[in-house]
């Protein structure tokens, strides 16, 4: 029995195969080095004092417990320094945490309130390397829970910033005591005290270290030139680091301006944040003062050169240099660099707080934002998913520049970046009554949904969707909203409420005599009985789906019905009639002008099924090892694990128990790098059955 190595994506297999039964698996795709994570912000040469905090800092770490990752909660009114002290402090304890430093912006008080769960998840996971977007699962645990298996293999620094609530930290926090969470916020949170956490309060700046910074900012020269206004200024700013850094912009880019005639001090009966942020503000030039006020208005969490070009009708070199000098006076930050976007910023929630309400022209700032959207996803999915259905759309603002989508991997980065801004747009079309652009955005992201396996997003924003096509009364957008919020129910296996939904499809496309949503439909009904394991149910409804794809001369439609039926047939073991249907449902997805590779990999995972359960397991083995190579090197890495568990069936069917252990084992081994905890409970309990009793 010669030995064979089977390497899938990092998963290695080393098993006696008997000659001819198992034909080799090598797939090569081994990712790049992993680049340590270096997140904390740069510290600024401006940034001053805190010996006193970091050696608290430091006392807390020497004499945190052993056990779970230690949190440190650092407390403090906004703008008195908390995310600049623990990136200057977690960069002087870089070498403790080798595998880098993580930060999150929770996002309290942001656009569309504290992050979802998800996205914090995910963007650790991102952060760490660990999978691309298509490989994350889609539920809230099961990310949380892959975050934290992946953290207690390493030793990390994690900062979660501007945190709302104690529910958004908890979660996260690692089971090594290898790893540090430290979490900013401008209130203490007793659970987690109760938890073990440390607080620590952090205040404002000495009188003398708050000129220091003046000094640092504006210039040794020119504070020395008028040191009474300058320590005036200081006392005005009641040493907000924030505070002091508005008030210093406003002069550093009008050299002319003497400290004494500053704006602040005219105001100085006025809490220091607001004041220095008003009178920032007031100093701006038009064109930044214009820029801001409309970007305040765009509903998104963070924002890159592009966006806010489009949504502001502002040429786009032009946008790039206010955003600078906007980042110079400190009103708004750069928060990073994101594939495709180039470099993000978020408005300071103060600043935007204050500047809301000068702002007019809503509705058509958003309408732009809205339209740069759609327009983007419509790219996409014409690239990705090139038989989405498109639906009418208002063409009323064309982006000056639009996203660069060179390939489909800038084109899925671009979806990743931009899902948490998903929401707070559709929230604000709704609430504007822009029903039109909601529905054909929720309808142009389907990649976002489908390729990257946002269920959870996929179910909130096709609800969202659904009513807003209802209101619009578009009955193609309607139907197509239905049956889409189905697919999502059909995946979280709420099948009930999949097979009502398509039921109305089904009623709303016979209203319409259409029989291509007709056939869709009742391939849906029979799709969902299907995954519902109600095989005798499904047969007759994908048997009409396959006569209706046929009258509509549409081989797709009827090759995708025939996989299920014909795997239908054969789980009730009738492999004579199951067989050549997925024969068939092959010989139509290969016969596709564009092809459809994916589908067709499929059809043969299930063709090897159909061929083991009839005995044939040497020509199973052989089948479904084709259809998982197909899988890697499409990238579904769900489909290969799939495919692999298929392999261990074949083998457990072919009396060889140890085989089918090492292919269950490593099916396993993928499901976990997926994150996907109930397949990774089944392949156990499939492990757990070959074991002798």
């Amino acid at each position: 029995m010669p030995t064979v190595s089977n390497s899938i994506d990092g998963a290695h297999v080393h098993q006696a195969v008997q000659a001819g039964q198992v034909r080799d698996i090598h797939f090569h795709t081994a990712a790049p080095p992993r680049q340590v994570p270096r997140q904390l912000a740069a510290v600024t040469r401006v940034f001053t004092d805190r010996k006193h905090d970091f050696a608290a800092l430091d006392g807390l770490l020497a004499s945190l417990p052993e056990g779970t990752a230690p949190v440190i909660v650092i407390t403090g009114s906004g703008g008195i320094g908390k995310s600049a002290l623990v990136s200057h402090w977690g960069r002087r304890h870089a070498k403790r945490y080798p595998d880098g430093q993580l930060l999150v912006q929770l996002g309290a008080g942001g656009v569309g309130g504290p992050a979802p769960a998800t996205e914090t998840a995910r963007s650790l996971l991102r952060g760490i390397g660990d999978g691309t977007a298509e490989q994350l699962p889609w539920k809230e645990a099961d990310l949380q829970a892959l975050w934290r298996s992946s953290a207690a293999t390493r030793r990390l620094l994690v900062v979660l910033e501007d945190a709302a609530t104690a529910d958004q930290v908890v979660p996260l926090i690692p089971a090594t005591s290898e790893c540090l969470v430290v979490v900013t916020s401008r209130s203490p949170f007793p659970v987690l005290a109760a938890l073990g956490a440390h607080h620590h309060h952090l205040g404002p700046l000495a009188p003398a270290h708050a000129v220091q910074l003046l000094s640092r900012i504006l210039g040794e020269d020119r504070v020395r030139a008028e040191p009474a206004a300058a320590e005036a200024l200081a006392r005005t700013c009641q040493g907000s680091p924030l505070a002091l850094g508005l008030a210093a912009g406003a002069v550093v880019l009008t050299p002319a301006r003497s400290l004494a005639s500053h704006p602040a001090l005219a105001a100085a009966d006025l809490e220091s944040l607001p004041m220095t942020t008003a009178v920032a503000l007031a100093s701006l030039p038009e064109p930044e003062a214009r820029l801001l006020r409309l970007a305040a208005l765009i509903p998104a969490p963070d924002l890159d050169h592009l966006t806010m070009a489009a949504a502001t009708a502002t040429p786009t070199a032009r946008t790039l240099q206010l955003l600078h000098e906007l980042s110079a006076r400190h009103l708004i930050d750069h928060t990073g660099r994101q594939p495709v976007r180039g470099d993000v910023y978020r408005i300071r929630p103060n600043v935007r707080e204050m500047i809301r309400d000068q702002a007019d022209n809503q509705r058509l700032v958003v309408q732009r934002y809205l339209d740069h959207l759609i327009a983007t996803a419509q790219d996409i999915v014409q690239r990705l998913t090139p038989h989405h259905r498109v639906l009418p759309r208002q063409q009323r603002h064309h982006p000056a520049e639009p996203v660069h989508i060179t390939d489909d991997r800038t084109a899925l980065d671009w979806l990743e970046a931009i899902a948490p801004a998903v929401l707070p747009a559709l929230a604000t079309a709704r609430t504007l009554g822009e029903h039109q652009a909601a529905t054909v955005l929720v309808h142009d992201m389907w990649p976002l949904f489908h390729r990257l396996r946002r269920t959870d997003l996929s179910l909130t924003c096709h609800k969202l969707g659904l009513d807003s096509a209802r209101i619009w009364g578009h009955p193609m957008a309607t139907y197509e909203m239905t049956t889409t919020l189905a697919i999502s129910h059909k995946r979280t296996g709420e099948h009930e409420d999949a097979l009502r939904l398509y039921e109305e499809g089904r009623t709303l496309a016979t209203k319409d005599q259409d029989p291509t949503r007709i056939a869709q439909c009742t391939a849906g009904i029979g799709a969902t009985l299907y995954e519902a394991e109600q095989y005798a149910t499904a047969e007759p409804e994908l048997a009409r789906a396959i006569e209706l794809y046929a009258d509509l001369d549409d081989r797709r439609g009827a090759g995708l019905a025939e996989i299920l039926l014909g795997s239908a047939a054969t789980r009730q073991g009738n492999t004579d009639l199951g067989i050549p249907l997925l024969q068939q449902a092959i010989a139509d997805l290969e016969s596709l002008t564009p092809p459809d590779p994916l589908n067709v990999a499929r059809a043969k995972v299930y063709l090897g099924e159909a061929q083991s359960l009839a005995g044939e397991h040497d020509v199973a083995a052989g089948t479904i090892n084709i259809a998982v190579q197909e899988f890697v090197r499409l990238g579904h890495r769900h489909w290969a694990a799939y495919g692999i568990e298929f392999l261990g069936e074949a083998a457990e069917r072919g009396s060889l128990p140890a085989l089918a252990a090492s292919w269950y084992a490593a099916s396993q081994d993928q499901y976990r790098n997926l994150g996907s905890s109930r397949d990774v409970e089944r392949l156990q309990s499939r492990l757990l059955a070959l074991l002798p009793e």
